[in-house]
């Protein structure tokens, strides 16, 4: 039984990365869509996006924010607008849906500024997989 329960423990220590820890240095691309506008969930986005850069510190990540989720990238409502700063600052893209600032009426001086503005979400979240990049829904 010692054996058995020592091999269960080796195989999980093993098997299950560690916060923080480097899992490998490949070149990922990830795209994420992101559509909650609420603070609970672009806290949880973030908590996401900053697991993975730690696990794959080499992985392109860019989040495409549409509807509701258009929030966590303007002035007024991000819950979170340091960790984009930080996040930004380590190379993670934050698209804005123009789509959706043009149905809510939001301006570019509205977003943060390390916002990019994409034409559509849905043609955004489209291209990139047809590109060979790997598709994440943000958050939930």
């Amino acid at each position: 039984m010692k054996k058995g329960l020592w091999l269960v423990i080796v195989v999980i220590t093993y098997a299950l990365p560690s916060a923080g820890q480097v899992v490998d240095m490949k070149k990922h691309k990830i795209v994420m869509q992101f559509s909650v506008g609420d603070s609970t969930e672009q806290a949880s986005l973030v908590g996401q996006v900053g697991n993975i850069r730690s696990a794959w510190p080499n992985a392109t990540v860019e989040v495409v924010c549409h509807s509701s989720g258009l929030d966590i990238l303007t002035k007024a409502k991000s819950k979170v607008a340091a960790s984009i700063k930080d996040l930004s600052s380590q190379g993670v893209i934050f698209a804005a849906c123009n789509n959706t600032m043009r149905r809510r009426n939001i301006k570019k001086e509205d977003l943060l500024e390390q916002a990019v503005v994409v034409p559509s979400a849905m043609i955004e979240l489209v291209s990139k997989q047809e590109s060979g990049w790997s598709y994440l829904k943000g958050a939930h």
